[in-house]
C-alpha cells in the first residue's frame, strides 16, 4: 500500500487489514513500515509496536490503543472489511474499536514529530503503544510495561465519543465448586449419594438474576456479579459428584475480587469459592488531576465520566491516566460497525493538541 495522504486514507488502510486478536502481524508489519517511511522511532515487541517522539528531558506520556479486533461474526449488511469510505462513513470490523484511535494517534505523532511549532512547550517523550491481544489477554500492554516500565501519564484510545473517562470498572472472575457423591442413576432409591448439581441449584437460586455489592461509586455505580457459566454431569446415567460455576464480577474501586468472593460465600453455603482471575483491577484518576482538567478543557466537557468497559488502562495502576477516543462504545463488537469522518478528524485534533499541553504540565 502507498503511504496515506491524510488520516481518512490511513484509517481505511488499517481497516482493510484483518487483525483478529492473536493475528495482528500483518497489521503490525504495515504500521511498522509506515513509521519507517515517516522516520518515526518504532520498536517492535512481537506484534506490539511502540512509537516514540522525543522532546528532550522530561516526563514520558503514553498514548495507547490496540491493533486487534474481535472476530467479524455474522449479521453484517455492510462490508465487514473495507478499504474505502462510503461518503463520510467507514464500515468494517475494527473501524470504531479501535482503529480510529490508532489512526488518530499515529497521525498526531507524525504531526508533532514533523512540526516543532505544533509541539511547542512539550518536554520529555511521547510514546504510542499499539498493542496486540487487548481484546483477549492484554499481553501486548504487558510486553510494553516489561520493556519500558510505567509511564508518567497515559491516554488510552478507545471509543468514548471523546468524552473524558477517568474511572473504569475492573473484572474479577470467580469460581464456585460443589462436591457431592455419585452413584448409578438406576440406584438412587437405595444407594447413598449426594447430587452436586442439586446442591449447586439450591445455592444459585440466591444469585438470580444478578447481585449488587453494597455501596455505589459516584461514576461507576454498583459493583455487580453475574452467573455466566455452569457445568455439571457427563452422562445421563450417573448422578454427578461435581458442579462448577463461573461468575463475572464488574467492580468499582470500592471493591476487590476478594470482596466479591466473600459476598457470594455468604449466599452459597454449599460451595467452595475462589477468585480465578483479578488482574484487571478497577481504575480511577482523581477528578482534580491536571491531566483530567486539561483533557476536559480541550474537549469542551464539564465533567469526566466512568466506563464499565475494560481496556489496557486497567494495567496502568498508579499512573494518572484517562480513556478518551473518537467513535462510540455502543458500536463496538456489533455487526455493521462503522465510524464517521468527523469523529476521526476530532480525534486527530484532540491527540495533537493534548500531548504538548500534557508534556508541559
Amino acid at each position: 500500500m502507498a503511504p496515506p495522504h491524510d488520516p481518512a486514507q490511513l484509517l481505511a488502510q488499517l481497516v482493510a487489514i484483518e487483525s483478529p486478536s492473536g493475528h495482528e502481524n500483518a497489521l503490525s508489519d504495515f504500521v511498522a513500515e509506515l513509521c519507517g517511511a515517516w522516520k518515526l522511532d518504532c520498536e517492535r515487541l512481537g506484534a506490539t509496536l511502540v512509537v516514540s517522539v522525543h522532546f528532550g528531558a522530561g516526563p514520558r506520556l503514553l498514548y495507547n490503543s490496540h491493533l486487534d479486533t474481535v472476530p467479524i461474526g455474522g449479521g453484517w449488511t455492510r462490508p465487514s472489511i473495507s478499504n474505502a469510505w462510503d461518503g463520510d462513513v467507514l464500515w468494517g470490523r475494527g473501524s470504531n474499536d479501535a482503529k480510529v484511535s490508532v489512526a488518530a494517534m499515529l497521525w498526531a505523532l507524525r504531526t508533532l514529530a514533523e512540526s516543532r511549532s505544533v509541539a511547542a512547550g512539550a518536554r520529555g517523550v511521547l510514546q504510542l503503544a499499539l498493542t496486540e491481544c487487548e481484546e483477549t489477554s492484554n499481553v501486548g500492554m504487558t510486553k510494553v510495561l516489561a520493556a519500558f516500565g510505567l509511564p508518567d501519564a497515559a491516554v488510552t484510545g478507545e471509543p468514548t465519543g471523546l468524552e473524558v473517562v477517568r474511572a473504569q470498572s475492573g473484572l474479577a472472575v470467580l469460581t464456585a465448586l460443589w462436591t457431592g457423591k455419585s452413584c448409578h442413576a438406576a440406584h438412587v432409591a437405595r444407594v447413598e449419594h449426594q447430587n452436586a448439581l442439586l446442591l449447586a441449584v439450591e445455592d444459585l437460586r440466591h444469585t438470580a438474576p444478578w447481585l449488587a455489592l453494597p455501596g455505589e461509586h459516584a461514576l461507576l455505580g454498583a459493583s455487580t456479579i453475574a452467573t455466566t457459566v455452569f457445568k455439571s454431569g457427563e452422562r445421563h446415567n450417573v448422578v454427578p459428584d461435581r458442579a462448577e460455576a463461573l461468575f463475572d464480577a464488574r467492580l468499582s474501586p470500592l471493591h476487590s475480587g476478594d470482596d466479591a468472593c466473600a459476598f457470594l460465600r455468604r449466599r452459597m453455603p454449599h460451595a467452595e469459592l475462589s477468585v480465578k482471575s483479578a488482574r484487571l483491577r478497577p481504575f480511577e484518576t482523581a477528578a482534580d488531576h491536571p491531566l483530567v482538567r486539561t483533557a476536559l478543557e480541550l474537549t469542551g466537557r464539564e465533567h469526566a465520566l466512568g466506563s464499565s468497559t475494560l481496556s489496557d488502562m486497567a494495567l496502568l495502576q498508579g499512573v494518572p491516566a484517562i480513556k478518551c477516543g473518537p467513535g462510540q462504545t455502543a458500536r463496538s463488537h456489533t455487526p455493521d460497525e462503522f465510524v464517521l469522518r468527523g469523529e476521526l478528524e476530532a480525534g486527530v485534533d484532540f491527540y495533537t493538541r493534548f500531548a504538548p499541553r500534557a508534556l508541559s504540565l
